[in-house]
C-alpha cells in the first residue's frame, strides 16, 4: 500500500522514468518521505554531488563497500575538497539495487538510513551511482548518498 502511495505520488509530482535510479529519483523519492515526515525537502547541492562522486571513485579504485575507508577516512572527508563546509553530514550506501522505490523503501526500513532520510538537520544532498559494484562485478547499481548541512559563519559583531 506504501509503495502504491510513493510510485502515485511521484507520478503527480511528474517524475519520469521514477523507477529508473537516478540523482533526480532518489532525491524525489527521498522527499516524498521528508514532506510526508512534515520536513523540507532536500535540495542536491553540485559541491555534494560531486564530493559523493570522489566518495564512489575512492571506494571503486581501492576496491571497498563500506562507511570508512581502509585508511580510516570517514565519508565527510570529501566534502572539504569541494568547497563545502558543514555543520552535519550523513552517509547513505545501498548496493544491488534496481529501482529508485525498492532502494529508499529499504533504507526506510532501516533505523540508521531512515534517520539519515528523515533528518531535520540535513538540507542539502549528492547522489552517486555507479552500475555494478566497487568490489567487482555484480547486478544492480551501487549507490552513494551523502546528506549535509552548510556550516554557518556567524556575522562580525557590529
Amino acid at each position: 500500500m506504501k509503495l502504491a502511495i510513493l510510485l502515485m505520488t511521484l507520478a503527480a509530482a511528474g517524475i519520469a522514468n521514477a523507477s529508473e535510479i537516478t540523482t533526480e529519483s532518489v532525491v524525489a523519492t527521498m522527499n516524498v518521505h521528508r514532506i510526508a515526515a512534515g520536513l523540507g525537502p532536500l535540495r542536491a547541492d553540485a559541491r555534494v554531488v560531486r564530493a559523493a562522486d570522489d566518495r564512489m571513485r575512492d571506494m571503486e579504485e581501492q576496491a571497498y563497500w563500506a562507511h570508512v575507508s581502509p585508511e580510516g577516512r570517514a565519508p565527510f572527508e570529501w566534502l572539504k575538497p569541494r568547497g563545502y563546509s558543514f555543520s552535519y553530514a550523513g552517509e547513505n550506501l545501498a548496493s544491488g539495487f534496481e529501482t529508485a522505490e525498492v532502494l529508499v523503501e529499504s533504507w526506510m526500513e532501516s533505523k540508521g538510513h531512515r534517520d539519515n532520510i528523515l533528518s531535520p538537520l540535513f538540507q542539502d544532498c549528492g547522489v552517486s551511482i555507479l552500475e555494478g559494484s566497487t568490489l567487482g562485478r555484480s547486478t544492480g547499481k551501487s549507490i552513494v548518498v551523502l546528506f549535509a548541512r552548510p556550516m554557518v559563519t556567524p556575522s562580525p559583531a557590529p
